[in-house]
């Protein structure tokens, strides 16, 4: 009888330890329960979002190709490439870069300008608050004055409003070379005048005195209002061929103001031995005029 409530009590704690094995209330099936079933709408949306991100991958590699053209040089593959994306997708994300970047490439590398003007304009009418919309209107603005429309790029170039003073003074000079090219001569020297008043002498000044210079010299044989013009470039520039060039236009003026012992003066202030020639050519000439001139004086007196 003791023996059997010993095996009870055994039987007991083997019972418990069997038990306290398994943390599940519910024993665990032999093998795993088969997995639910995904309902036809899900895996619909999965096929979507699946097909979706393959035909974005595919429309992103037209702007891959371009990229790597551009790198290797081939800007005609380039193009084509950038033009094959817009086509498919003409209001796709980057379709406003990709826009800038043909363009971009019509002007610089393959001077069709006529396709660059129009994308340009694109660009700016569909993108009026992008952070290249400044460099697109300076841009289709140069494109303009390549194709000879130079008041249609001039009015471009009016549009722009840059804040930085020294930004302003290349607009201008831009606007005034425009003037100069179409010769309006009167309205380039007021633009010529905007970029270089009330500033130190610099490049962009440099430019304009050149420009108002030929203006007053060569254009309307002006050659008091040339002189102090080229005095300034001849003693300010930094360039030797800026002051040479502005020794020998001084000279001419004062040669057509019949000032020609200052012209004689001018010229052989000319100390490059490459020029000796010419100088001494020139002032050969300069002095045979200034006999020319006493004599038709002396003969007036007479």
């Amino acid at each position: 009888m003791k023996r059997k409530g010993n095996e009870r009590r055994s039987g007991g704690v083997e019972e418990q330890r069997s038990t306290a094995d398994f943390p599940f209330s519910t024993p665990l099936p032999l093998f795993p329960s088969a997995p639910r079933r995904v309902g036809p709408s899900v895996l619909f949306c999965l096929m979507l979002a699946i097909l979706a991100g393959a035909c974005h991958r595919d429309a992103e590699r037209p702007l891959i190709r371009a990229v790597e053209a551009w790198d290797s040089g081939d800007y005609q593959r380039a193009a084509e490439e950038y033009e094959r994306y817009l086509y498919q997708r003409p209001d796709g994300e980057k379709a406003s870069e990709a826009r800038f970047q043909l363009a971009n490439i019509y002007y610089f590398k393959l001077r069709r300008f006529d396709q660059a003007r129009s994308l340009y304009a694109t660009f700016l009418e569909q993108n009026p608050s992008h952070p290249d919309t400044p460099l697109a209107r300076e841009r289709l603005a140069e494109v303009l004055g390549e194709m000879g429309r130079s008041y249609e790029a001039i009015a471009e170039y009016e549009n722009l409003n840059p804040q930085n003073e020294d930004e302003r003074r290349r607009i201008r000079l831009r606007i005034a070379d425009l003037y100069f090219a179409q010769r309006n001569y009167s309205q380039a020297l007021t633009e010529y005048e905007k970029v270089v008043e009330k500033v130190p002498y610099d490049e962009m000044s440099e430019q304009a005195y050149l420009r108002e210079a030929s203006i007053y010299h060569l254009e309307r044989s002006q050659y008091q209002q040339a002189v102090p013009i080229y005095h300034k470039l001849a003693s300010e520039s930094s360039e030797a061929k800026v002051r040479l060039r502005a020794t020998y236009g001084l000279a001419d003026c004062y040669a057509g103001l019949y000032q020609f012992d200052e012209a004689i003066k001018t010229l052989r202030s000319i100390k490059e031995e490459p020029e000796q020639t010419d100088v001494v050519r020139r002032v050969a000439e300069l002095e045979q005029q200034k006999r020319e001139a006493a004599q038709a004086k002396s003969g007036l007196q007479r």
